[in-house]
């Protein structure tokens, strides 16, 4: 005699063979007669040694077993089923309905599953859903926003609580992918459990079904909101709005020393009516006066370089920010920082420039003093560099001749 070696399958063999089958008071035990024609002591060792809590006590006198179906997932009902809290957590990967007689899973892929069953797995993938959404796992799903705002979900449930969870589908498509803005979902679904159940601090499964349409709902507008604030039209908007402040931070660069460069000229022009033959020491005081000056406009120009290269790190942080958004989006938001790096650079150049005039002046205006205060000493200079210059230049050709 063949046996089932499957738990499952041995309490339903049970079933179909036991004679005057019957529960034993409100437990989960059942007992029933062995027919003559089957070999009790075989039955007796095979449920005994079975790795589970399938068999209870055994009475050859009487050819009665004892066994407790429900131990592994044969149920009378599916109120049975929800009996065992595990089952509300998980749906068993096989279990029996004897009322309906339905088998999961069906060995028929034509029969179709009842109902009462397809809500209830709804039920459960939708508490799995909630567990990998909440803050804290500890028997119930704890969700925590603040020291006043806590939720936890008790999964408690009945066949009475089961309802068709026509949202579920898609809210489990939104909010189960992990992949992208995992964390904004997660407080999306805390903040919207919260708020529906407050002031409560502790609800069970079955009011989260009987609402959990409403829950979908809000859930689903609130990531939609958030989503909107991630649209290549919002942050292009964005990206040209901070373009703009940035190209007028940029403008200010130059127009807030305008001024001084300005002055510039005008000392120029005062030290060089100033400057008089033989009178040396009130040409060198003039001479002192353009240097502080120069250094002044020079140490202004410096801290414009400095504005100038911490809005280039600006720039240059934000559009980092843009590259890591899909290559697709990307490509439409990068081209907008061009013109910015271009004045960015113009800028710089123009700040170079006049640092280079301001030091041409310096050493024009040294020159002149040191020539009207020291005849002949500005041509010796001259000289010098020019024959400097020509030296350097026979070097170089005799280098270039030599093989």
């Amino acid at each position: 005699m063949q046996l089932p070696t499957d738990p499952h399958d041995f309490a339903l063999w049970l079933f179909d063979n036991l004679e005057e089958l019957s529960p034993v008071g409100d437990t989960a035990l059942w007992e029933g007669k062995l027919p003559a024609d089957i070999d009790f002591a075989t039955v007796e060792s095979h449920l005994e040694n079975l790795d589970t809590s399938l068999a209870g006590a055994c009475r050859t006198d009487t050819r009665v077993l004892e066994f407790y179906p429900s131990h592994v997932h044969v149920y009378e009902n599916i109120e049975q089923l929800l009996g065992n809290a595990s089952n509300r957590k998980n749906v068993p990967l096989q279990f029996t309905l004897r009322d309906i007689n339905f088998a999961y899973p069906s060995t028929n892929d034509s029969s179709e599953m009842p109902e009462q069953v397809s809500q209830y797995m709804d039920s459960v993938r939708l508490f799995s859903v909630l567990s990998k959404l909440s803050d804290v796992q500890n028997g119930g799903l704890l969700f925590v926003q603040s020291h006043d705002a806590q939720l936890t979900i008790i999964p408690e449930l009945s066949s009475e609580d089961l309802r068709s969870l026509t949202s579920f589908p898609s809210f489990a498509a939104e909010f189960s992918n992990e992949e992208s803005h995992a964390e904004q979902k997660r407080s999306i679904v805390r903040s919207v459990l919260i708020e529906q159940f407050r002031p409560c601090r502790s609800v069970p499964l079955s009011d989260v079904i009987d609402k959990f349409d409403e829950i979908a709902r809000d859930a689903r507008h609130s990531l939609a909101m958030y989503m909107a604030e991630f649209s290549v039209a919002k942050v292009k908007s964005e990206v040209e709005r901070q373009n703009l402040d940035d190209t007028l931070s940029l403008s200010k660069t130059l127009s807030e020393i305008q001024n001084q460069l300005l002055a510039l000229p005008a000392a120029i022009l005062l030290a060089g009516a100033t400057i008089k033959i033989g009178e040396t020491l009130r040409n060198y005081a003039v001479l002192a006066g353009i240097v502080i000056f120069t250094i002044f406009i020079l140490i202004l120009v410096s801290n414009q370089r400095h504005s100038i290269d911490a809005i280039s790190a600006q720039i240059t942080r934000r559009k980092e920010k843009i590259k890591n958004m899909p290559s697709d989006s990307s490509a439409e938001v990068l081209p907008l920082f061009e013109p910015l790096e271009s004045r960015v650079a113009k800028q710089k150049r123009t700040l170079c420039l006049i640092k280079y005039v301001i030091l041409a002046v310096v050493a024009l205006a040294a020159l002149a003093v040191i020539g009207v205060s020291h005849e002949g000493v500005v041509a010796s200079i001259l000289e010098w560099a020019r024959a400097c210059i020509e030296i350097e230049g026979d070097i170089n050709k005799s280098v270039n001749v030599e093989p």
